[in-house]
């Protein structure tokens, strides 16, 4: 997942949306919505399992009663559902905000608001009977009302919402809608009475209940909403007071840029899982003001590097490792012709001079492995992985042939390399930081060029994402849904995720055909065949299949942790 901004009214077919890798938190405790996991011992995997929940005792955590310290990796940039695109926003969102369906700890949906639902029998129509006693935080009830309010909203062109699409590439008449073609009343979304709400999709979704736990499908009260705005958008989940919450915890206080306070909801539905009453979310960008923090008891989980792990687990301390189902790559923003970043060869030689390999064993030091394309190994195929259906389909690391293939684009696209200047924007974490100067070095080693390296907080490089002023970005992927289209569909043209502004005509007929497609062996081989044809073109350079490591205290059991549900506390997880 990742941000925000307006849609492109110049667009055909999708709305002009965006992120810049980053909803589902999972970078609640690191930098930066699919599951692997691993034992605490290392970093094998499985597709769709979980980390092993860790019992620690050596470090007793914070003192506080009944409650629970946690780190996010930054300022939540605003925690509008029908806005967010950020990991970190939608991790905070799910613990506030509850929607249909939510996953549990094995990556499946269950209900949420919802009780039940029917579904016909083309799979097409989905009929969700909701709880009749869900109250939203100013007293009203939660309704279908509710749903179908959030949703149109998302899917009106003036909102601004970069998550448009996920709604109007399968929500019946939602593209129509968006485009100002038809009314509200022809697309597919119906509260039939007050606690029934009817979905009507453009073709069969197989994770259509998946989707419904992502924060673009939650609901928003119209009536508070309404209110709290004042006919300004922008006011809504910006503070405790402009933000309605239904889920297991309320907004309790939110001091900005250092931390946030969430309180239990004893209305909520589920509230006997909810391991504890006060939940603080710290905001620690640093990696070793992190450990400190864990060290000293202010903190009761952390993620930690390689060097880190290697110094707990010295002392006996329990550290897991598992696949966040991320993506690290580089992209080019394709518009600027002037620096021949829509040459593919050049584009290429800059990910071939990077050794990938080096970069995770080196550097990152925390389980994550070589990119070998776009689709990691913890999404679900047909029969297991779709990347090992896939197979590998990057270039290996090598020096010479970069350096050759750059040469060769440079000439193609009328450059000198000795007047040219590029800069690589990336996160200002000290983890990225350490990375980016990683990939300079080899920039320079490889190709002979000198890089600057171009620091953000992750609200303004997702802005400088957005309005295209970047020319090559480090940044990263999280699943919003565990199908390989999750990551496929930010390439497509007019992508609201396409900060590359990346077009290419066969790719996107590959896609829709894709999405068309009921077979699931022939709509693997058909998104396969896409994801081969956008990686001849190098509008992106996969680097890393992201792992995460991290360990808890001891007043913290329990807990485990998916690429889908990162921040999880109502699952298992017990606080002492």
């Amino acid at each position: 997942m990742k941000r925000t901004k307006a849609p492109d009214t110049n667009r055909t077919g999708r709305p002009m949306l965006h992120r810049a890798a980053a909803l589902l938190l999972a970078a609640v405790l690191a930098s930066s919505f699919t599951g692997c996991g691993s034992s605490t011992s290392g970093s094998g995997s499985s597709v769709g399992s979980a980390s092993a929940a860790v019992t620690n005792t050596l470090y007793p955590g914070t003192s506080a009663a009944d409650s629970v310290t946690l780190n996010l990796p930054n300022e939540p940039p605003q925690m509008n559902s029908m806005l967010t695109t950020d990991q970190v926003s939608g991790d905070v969102l799910r613990l506030t905000v509850a929607g249909l369906t939510k996953q549990d700890k094995n990556n499946q949906p269950q209900p949420d608001l919802a009780t039940s639902w029917d579904i016909s029998s083309d799979k097409k129509t989905y009929t969700f009977h909701l709880r009749k006693d869900a109250k939203w935080s100013n007293g009203e009830p939660v309704t279908a009302k509710d749903f179908v309010f959030a949703w149109l909203n998302v899917m009106t062109a003036s909102t601004g919402s970069q998550y448009a699409y996920i709604l109007t590439d399968n929500i019946a008449g939602g593209q129509d809608y968006y485009d100002g073609k038809v009314s509200a009343d022809k697309v597919g979304v119906k509260a039939l009475d007050d606690y029934t709400l009817k979905v009507e999709f453009s073709n069969p979704i197989p994770y259509a209940l998946s989707l419904m736990a992502f924060p673009s499908y939650m609901p928003v009260n119209e009536k508070g909403y309404k209110e709290i705005t004042n006919g300004n958008p922008d006011k809504y989940g910006k503070s405790p007071e402009t933000l309605l919450t239904n889920g297991a915890y309320k907004l309790k206080e939110w001091t900005h840029d250092d931390h946030i306070t969430l309180v239990k909801n004893s209305d909520y539905w589920d509230a006997a899982k909810t391991p504890v009453t006060n939940v603080k979310l710290s905001m620690l960008k640093d990696e070793n003001a992190m450990f400190n923090a864990f060290k000293a008891g202010d903190t009761d989980e952390i993620n930690v590097n390689g060097d880190q792990m290697a110094s707990l687990k010295a002392e006996g301390q329990k550290v897991v490792t598992y696949s966040d189902g991320g993506l690290q790559y580089l992209e080019f923003n394709t518009k600027r012709t002037d620096l021949g970043l829509n040459n593919a060869k050049i584009c290429q030689a800059l990910g071939m001079a990077v050794d990938r390999q080096s970069l995770c064993t080196d550097v990152l030091k925390d389980g994550s492995t070589p990119a070998d394309g776009m689709v990691p190994p913890a999404i679900t195929g047909v029969n297991g992985s779709y990347a090992k259906a896939r197979g590998s389909i990057l270039p290996d690391y090598n020096k010479d042939k970069a350096k050759t293939l750059f040469e060769e684009g440079l000439k193609e696209a009328g450059l000198n390399k000795s007047s040219l200047k590029l800069t690589l924007v990336c996160s200002d974490d000290s983890k990225t930081q350490k990375t980016a100067a990683y990939l300079q070095q080899q920039w320079s080693d490889a190709l002979g060029i000198s890089v600057e390296l171009k620091p953000m907080p992750s609200k303004s490089r997702f802005s400088a994402m957005s309005s295209g002023d970047f020319e090559m970005v480090y940044t990263n992927w999280f699943p919003d849904y565990n199908d390989p289209m999750t990551y496929l569909d930010t390439l497509m043209t007019g992508g609201g995720n396409n900060d590359g502004k990346y077009s290419n005509t066969k790719y996107d007929a590959l896609l829709k055909q894709a999405t068309a497609e009921t077979d699931t062996t022939k709509r693997q081989q058909i998104l396969i065949q896409a994801e081969k044809l956008m990686l001849q073109d190098y509008p992106i350079f996969p680097l890393v299949f992201k792992s995460q490591c991290y360990t808890t205290s001891g007043k913290l059991t329990g807990l485990t942790r998916t690429a889908f549900q990162d921040l999880d506390l109502c699952d298992g997880a017990k606080v002492s």
